[in-house]
């Protein structure tokens, strides 16, 4: 076990610091929010102060792109995804994706009630349901990185592949962004639902495609 731990690190080296940094980003919040330290002062002011940026237009972007992780938008990105693996017959790709996109979704749920979170005031939605972590921003991350592993092993041109790790990036900050501006979640929820959904597939990534090079 030791030795296949070094032999990752030594092969995927960047794998291994951002799961480490998922870790980190997860249980770094968690135990702020836990003690109640300074974090806690950062999300109040945020979510005092966020209705001095909100307006009209903004509100009904965020509220759309919010839903593309939501319970609806989950499942037909996962349908989709299902059926197009099972189109191309990547058996081994739907079932890395169904691991990742599974896990961190029972991953969020079980935190969720051990740390019991109420969420902010908001008034733009209603959401239920305990607010630690986001359970939005960990399955974009999930379901962004699973989509960077799986298809970034097929392309061979930087130009293809750039926008593709753009995208990956971009996709879990927006709906992050999304969830903080709607004041359904605090700033501390976000970066641990980000540190979950990231360090979920990066473990799987590293012990189910370890030995692919992408």
């Amino acid at each position: 076990m030791i030795d296949k731990v070094i032999h990752l690190l030594k092969k995927h080296p960047l794998w291994v610091l951002s799961n480490l940094l998922g870790l980190y980003l997860f249980a770094k919040m968690a135990e702020d929010v836990a003690e109640k330290e300074f974090i806690v002062v950062i999300d109040r002011w945020i979510s005092i102060h966020m209705n001095t940026v909100q307006t009209p237009i903004l509100n009904e972007f965020m509220i759309a792109l919010t839903n593309i992780n939501g319970a609806q938008g989950n499942f037909l990105i996962t349908s989709f995804a299902i059926v197009f693996f099972v189109f191309k017959k990547w058996y081994k790709d739907l079932w890395f994706f169904m691991l990742s996109v599974g896990g961190a979704a029972f991953a969020f749920i079980i935190v969720k009630y051990m740390m019991q979170r109420i969420r902010p005031n908001a008034e733009l939605i209603h959401v239920a349901g305990y607010a630690f972590p986001s359970g939005h921003s960990a399955m974009a991350m999930a379901m962004a990185a699973a989509f960077y592993f799986i298809f970034a092993q097929r392309v061979s041109s930087r130009v293809v592949w750039i926008p593709l790790l753009f995208a990956c990036i971009v996709w879990p900050v927006m709906i992050g962004i999304s969830r903080v501006y709607l004041d359904v979640h605090w700033l501390s929820d976000v970066i641990a639902g980000w540190g979950l959904g990231l360090f979920w597939v990066t473990l799987l990534a590293l012990f189910l495609r370890g030995e692919k090079d992408i």
